[in-house]
């Protein structure tokens, strides 16, 4: 969110309202035949404008489940997904289609999710040939892609280049760029950095700020660490065995914790001893 801007007055483009999502575990008859598993238990949070919600917990913890269900990948048990006010659960294919031009994902591997046969260029547009419905020619759709490279701060010749040609923060600059391609509202960033070295880490998060500044999107940014929160959010959704334990602004959060959970994610956070600093203050 940008500094200048009132959270009161920001336009709430997404909202959950006790969403949950079972999953049913098949076994052996003689154990049963099968046991539910409550991945997601009635989680709401709303999403705003220009908005960074960080969501935290550890691996288990019901993050991408949610992130999912908010996409429109998956169904919920119960529970309602809104966008702009409008309930789409049960959505027409329109709809749906409309919806998710407005709602794209940046996922944890890009490799996993890039096609390994198709260049870069053409995975980068993919969602604007699939979702726009415009009809665009070939030369069109390559200065797309070209400009959209850019804007991911990676060269236009990269267009000609495949996922085996890419490093890790390169492939993630293309999936940044693929997620742009139809002009979202809302960018899902499910562990985006994770897999990344820390500078690179560094350079995606100041590449996605740059880019909320810019275009005015609203990120959901899921992740277990708590530095990579306290770089990029704006407020934080901390999550634990499917629940919501707490959620406010970022220093609220960060600063005065009301859950045992949240002051032991912190806790978890590496930091620099003092003589280090000192060190090389002198050097």
């Amino acid at each position: 969110m940008t500094e200048s801007q009132d959270p009161a007055d920001a336009v709430e483009l997404l909202r959950a309202d006790r969403i949950t999502k079972d999953f049913v575990i098949r076994q052996p008859r003689r154990k049963g035949g099968h046991q539910t598993f409550r991945a997601v238990n009635e989680v709401s949070f709303a999403l705003r404008e220009a908005e960074t919600l960080g969501v935290v917990g550890e691996s288990g913890s019901g993050k991408s489940t949610m992130a999912r269900i908010v996409g429109k990948l998956i169904r919920p048990t119960s529970g309602q997904v809104y966008s702009r006010g409008e309930s789409i659960n049960d959505v027409s294919p329109v709809g749906l289609n409309a919806f998710r031009q407005t709602l794209q994902f940046v996922f944890q591997d890009p490799y996993a999710s890039l096609n390994p046969r198709r260049a870069v260029g053409d995975s980068v547009v993919a969602p604007l040939v699939y979702l726009s419905g415009r009809s665009l020619t070939r030369r069109e759709l390559r200065s797309r892609a070209q400009q959209l490279l850019e804007l991911a701060e990676l060269p236009a010749a990269f267009a000609d280049r495949y996922p085996r040609q890419l490093s890790g923060g390169q492939a993630q600059r293309v999936g940044i760029a693929r997620a742009l391609s139809i002009d979202p509202e809302i960018v899902i960033c499910d562990e985006a950095v994770s897999a990344l070295d820390v500078t690179v880490q560094a350079q995606i998060l100041t590449l996605l700020k740059r880019l909320q500044r810019e275009r005015h999107i609203s990120y959901i940014f899921i992740t277990h660490d708590m530095a990579v929160v306290n770089e990029i959010a704006d407020r934080v959704m901390v999550m634990k065995d499917g629940q919501v334990v707490e959620i406010g602004e970022k220093e609220q959060i960060l600063q005065g914790p009301e859950a045992d959970y949240t002051r032991k994610l912190l806790s978890s956070v590496p930091t620099v001893p003092a003589e280090w600093s000192a060190d090389r203050a002198k050097s």
